[in-house]
């Protein structure tokens, strides 16, 4: 098993190792390996979706609205309440 010594750690940081160690029932060096290895696992795993994973999913949804019954006949300027300008009606 390969060996890590660090020198020079600040009393502030020693003394939240520990007891952060304490905290977990574990040696400063175990809590050390485990806080390391937290940060290793969260630097190499997946950082989500793929773009085209996503495209896929925006379309998939896309599709389903499109497919969904009609329920207002009104155009979008009448729902909004806009004039033949764009601009909206003055009540």
């Amino acid at each position: 098993m390969a060996a890590l010594t660090i020198r020079d750690v600040p009393e502030t940081l020693h003394a939240w190792l520990k007891r952060q160690a304490q905290a977990h029932r574990r040696s400063v060096n175990q809590e050390v390996i485990a806080l390391l290895e937290g940060v290793h696992g969260k630097n190499c795993a997946p950082r989500g979706p793929k773009p085209e994973d996503k495209m896929a999913a925006i379309m998939a949804i896309s599709r389903r609205c499109a497919a969904l019954p009609v329920q207002d006949r009104r155009s979008e300027d009448e729902i909004l309440g806009y004039d033949q300008n764009g601009m909206p009606k003055s009540p």
